[in-house]
């Protein structure tokens, strides 16, 4: 009778868990509303004091006047140490989202602006845009992004602030559309195990993004299905030719300049390219329409952006990538 007890009690309790990640998630619903607005409310001296450091802050989201509860931590390696405003992640009371009519998915990641001024938030604008470009190439094996518009309110003395930021979906909704896990211990995998490597490359090449490393799963999250394949889905572009952006650093010492493109491949055979170059091929004409009709874009921003992909294009049609 006990086990019988404990046995309904572990199904019961399975089932709870499982349900309560059906229904939409509160990024879903944000994601139906073009240019959200949302605010947040926290003590930003104390964010900023324990930048160093993993401790969760209490604050809370307000969306539409709706307020739900949040612990806050600092994220990040280089952005957390120089931005002004250094990137956090948001982790929702699970409650107050049933509450709401929503799943419980509650882990997510929030791209913050580094430096104040225009430049500060077209670099966000930019990266937000390589997100949407990425996920028009590989529409599954991406992350979910979405630029806010949010209203800080310091709640130390009651100031505020406005800025861009780039919403990421959590990563439990990556791994229940692709139904893989996150390897967090893939490192130095073989290249016969992943799926889609020279796919994730030449878009990295092609955003002249040098930061990132498939051996150390550096800026990519590695997906592995239950018989060792791994799909690499990439993440954190700040540092991209595109993006550009005033706090940048070159990654590589042939680098003279953020733009400069620079094939980065971890295998010791040679790429092939021609499956990932043709899918890429077609697209072409999707991806510079979407930076032309990108909404949040300036113009300026506009005509580099689509000069530099067209430089990648110039060397994918004459079959030069990385030489």
């Amino acid at each position: 009778m006990l086990r019988f007890t404990i046995l309904f009690l572990s199904l019961l309790f399975a089932s709870a868990t499982v349900s309560a990640k059906k229904g939409e998630s509160i990024f879903d619903r944000w994601s139906r509303t073009a240019e959200k607005t949302i605010e947040i409310h926290l003590n930003f001296d104390t964010l900023l004091a324990n930048r160093k450091t993993e401790r969760e802050m209490r604050g809370v989201v307000i969306d539409n006047g709706q307020a739900f509860g949040v612990d806050i931590s600092v994220r990040g390696r280089y952005r957390r140490r120089t931005c002004v405003m250094p990137p956090i992640k948001l982790q929702f009371d699970k409650d107050l989202l049933r509450t709401a009519g929503l799943n419980t998915h509650n882990d997510y990641k929030l791209v913050t602006h580094c430096t104040v001024g225009e430049r500060g938030q077209d670099a966000l604008v930019r990266e937000a845009l390589i997100y949407e470009l990425y996920r028009t190439l590989e529409p599954e094996a991406s992350f979910r992004t979405q630029l806010l518009t949010i209203n800080y309110v310091n709640t130390a003395d009651g100031s505020t602030f406005t800025s861009y930021a780039i919403l990421i979906e959590d990563t439990d909704e990556l791994k229940d559309r692709l139904d893989r896990d996150n390897c967090k211990d893939c490192y130095n995998a073989p290249y016969a195990t992943f799926t889609n490597i020279e796919k994730v490359t030449l878009f990295q090449y092609m955003i002249g993004n040098l930061d990132y490393s498939t051996k150390l799963g550096r800026n990519l999250k590695l997906m592995q299905d239950e018989q060792g394949r791994i799909t690499a889905v990439p993440y954190d572009f700040d540092f991209s030719g595109l993006v550009s952006p005033e706090y940048g650093r070159l990654m590589h010492p042939d680098q003279q300049a953020m733009t400069d493109r620079i094939l980065v491949w971890e295998f010791p055979h040679d790429p092939e390219f021609d499956r990932a170059a043709d899918e890429m091929l077609l697209l072409e004409t999707d991806l510079l329409q979407m930076v032309a009709t990108y909404p949040e874009l300036n113009s300026q921003s506009k005509r580099e952006i689509t000069r530099y992909l067209k430089s990648f294009y110039k060397e994918l049609h004459r079959g030069k990538i990385g030489r």
